[in-house]
């Protein structure tokens, strides 16, 4: 199936609010939409745009809502284990915590068994905000699948998971 080359214009705004200039009227993105990695990290950034919008006013990431989603269902799981199902490189989550605990939403304990090891717990407050996030986020994903036109996340989760798993 051939591809309508499109035209983007220069002027773009960041999902950090910077504007990011070109010197000429358009930019030929024909080739790229055309591929599969380019598609998922635009469709990601709009998704995150997205999420940011619904959390705004409560400051949490997508990292920190994934952290307080984790650690809510692995009570006491330890950092490293943490990091490792997310994902992320273990140093960017020690800041995360820090974060989420400088808000009293979680907390660090030292696990009896090793010493050397953290184990992360919600507070109330942190379930409490954390219930909210879930409905937050829930009306975010029936607006991705609407913006798709699908009443169900069940065939591109599916997907998407064959991409993730390799």
């Amino acid at each position: 199936m051939a591809l309508k080359a499109e035209r983007v214009p220069l002027h773009v705004q960041a999902s950090d609010d910077r504007s990011i200039f070109a010197t000429s009227n358009s930019i030929d993105m024909s080739y790229l939409k055309g591929t599969i990695g380019y598609s998922i990290r635009r469709a990601q950034m709009s998704v995150f745009d997205d999420i940011f919008c619904s959390f705004g006013e409560y400051r949490v990431t997508t990292t920190a809502f994934s952290v307080l989603a984790v650690a809510a269902d692995n009570p006491g799981i330890n950092q490293v284990d943490l990091a490792s199902a997310l994902g992320v490189v273990r140093q960017r989550m020690v800041p995360i915590i820090d974060e989420l605990e400088r808000r009293g939403l979680a907390s660090r304990i030292v696990d009896g068994r090793d010493g050397r090891a953290r184990c992360i717990h919600l507070t109330k407050p942190g379930n409490e905000l954390l219930q909210l996030l879930k409905a937050r986020f829930a009306e975010h994903q029936q607006r991705m699948l609407m913006r798709l036109g699908m009443n169900s996340s069940t065939r591109i989760l599916s997907d998407l998971w064959k991409l993730a798993d390799g």
